[in-house]
């Protein structure tokens, strides 16, 4: 599923994805695929999967990749 970054703190490690289909996703930095520090900006375009209301496996699209 694709999604834009409404919100994400990298001091509380967490943030909301808002879906293609206008549902919001909370996730953990966990969550974020990548080595070392995992960083996403607000408006950054996603791909990432659904769980349990919560977006999982998510990979930064784009240039700010």
């Amino acid at each position: 599923m694709r999604g834009i970054v409404k919100f994400y703190s990298l001091v509380k490690g967490a943030g909301v994805i808002v879906a293609d289909d206008h549902k919001e996703y909370p996730f953990k930095m966990a969550d974020i695929v990548g080595v070392g520090l995992r960083r996403l900006s607000e408006n950054q375009a996603v791909e990432f999967t659904p769980k349990d209301f919560k977006a999982t496996q998510i990979v930064a699209m784009g240039e700010n990749a």
